[in-house]
C-alpha cells in the first residue's frame, strides 16, 4: 500500500498477546533482551485467574505478563506487548519458535489524513459488510476522552476496526490530523490462535476483506505515513507524589529559603514519623 505521495504505509503490531504452555523462567529468560536498560518490577495481576504479573515499560509501550494461578496452571504465562514493544515481544517468541496461541493482536497503519473524510469512508465500507459502525470518544485504550473514535462491528468479535484521532489524543507535540486505522484481532478458538502466531501484520489484514479494503482507502486519503518516534513519559508514583504536594513543598522553600534545607527537613521529619509511627 503507498499513499498518494508514494510513500509505502507498512502495517506494525501494535499489540502481540498470547499464552504459551513453557515455563515463566523460559519466557522470561527468552524477554530478557527487552529488560538491557530498564528491568522487569512487580505488578499487580490485572487479568483474572492469574497470581502473579511483572511489567516493563509504562504508557508509551509495555511488557506485562502473567502466570500461576488458576489460568496460568491451565494455560501457561500470558505476555502482551503493547506500542512500540509489540513488534519486539512477537519477534522474540517467534524467533525463538515458541509455542503459543494468539489471544489478542492489534495492527496499526499511522497516517495523516482529514479525519471527516476518512470517517465517512470508514463508515461506508464497514456497513457494505454489515459491520454497524458507532461513534465513541477518545481511542480505545485511552484514559483521557481526548478525540474521536469510530468502531466498525461488535468489539467481542474475532475482527474489530477502528480509527481515531491519535494525534489529538497524545496532545501537545503531535499533529492534530495524526490518524491512526487499527485492526483488532481477538481470536477465541484454539486452532485460530496458533494460525495467528504465525501470520505478520500485512497476512492478518489479508484475512478479512473489509480489513483490506479499509487499509487502501485509508491509504489512498492520505496525505503521508505518520511515523510516531516519540512516546507520552509515563507518569509514575514520584510525579503524582510531586504533583499532590506541590504547594507544601513551595511553602517549605519560603520558609527554609533553599531546596537543600527543605530536603533535609523532609528527610528529618520522616526519620521521626519513623520513630513514632513505625516504619512508613
Amino acid at each position: 500500500m503507498n499513499t498518494p505521495d508514494g510513500s509505502p504505509l507498512e502495517p506494525v503490531f501494535d499489540w502481540y498477546q498470547g499464552s504459551t504452555p513453557i515455563g515463566i523462567r523460559d519466557l522470561m529468560g527468552i524477554l530478557q533482551p527487552m529488560a538491557a536498560e530498564t528491568p522487569f518490577r512487580e505488578e499487580k495481576p490485572k487479568l483474572k485467574g492469574y497470581g502473579w504479573a511483572t511489567k516493563l515499560g509504562g504508557v508509551g509501550g509495555s511488557v506485562l505478563v502473567h502466570w500461576g494461578g488458576r489460568n496460568g496452571d491451565e494455560f501457561g504465562p500470558n505476555v502482551a506487548g503493547t506500542g512500540p514493544l509489540a513488534p519486539t515481544v512477537a519477534d522474540l517468541l517467534r524467533t525463538a519458535s515458541v509455542p503459543h496461541g494468539v489471544g489478542r493482536a492489534d495492527v496499526r497503519l499511522d497516517v495523516l489524513a482529514d479525519f471527516e473524510t476518512c470517517r465517512l469512508r470508514f463508515i461506508e465500507r464497514c456497513n457494505q459488510a454489515g459491520m454497524a459502525a458507532s461513534d465513541a470518544g477518545s481511542c480505545p485504550e485511552s484514559q483521557k476522552q481526548l478525540g474521536r473514535t469510530v468502531y466498525g462491528g461488535s468489539r467481542t468479535s474475532l475482527y474489530n476496526p477502528t480509527l481515531y484521532q491519535k494525534g489529538i489524543q497524545l496532545g501537545d507535540g503531535y499533529p492534530t490530523n495524526y490518524l491512526r486505522l487499527e485492526h483488532r484481532f481477538a481470536p477465541s478458538k484454539a486452532h485460530e490462535k496458533a494460525q495467528f502466531a504465525s501470520l505478520e501484520p500485512d497476512q492478518m489484514i489479508g484475512l478479512r476483506p473489509v480489513a483490506r479494503d479499509l487499509s487502501i482507502s485509508i491509504a489512498e486519503l492520505a496525505i503521508t505515513p505518520y511515523k510516531l518516534t516519540k512516546y507520552p513519559k509515563e507518569r509514575n508514583a514520584k510525579f503524582w507524589m510531586l504533583t499532590q504536594y506541590a504547594s507544601l513543598f513551595d511553602e517549605l522553600l519560603e520558609d527554609h529559603g533553599t531546596p537543600a534545607a527543605v530536603g533535609q527537613q523532609l528527610y528529618f521529619d520522616l526519620s521521626e514519623m519513623r520513630e513514632t509511627e513505625g516504619s512508613v
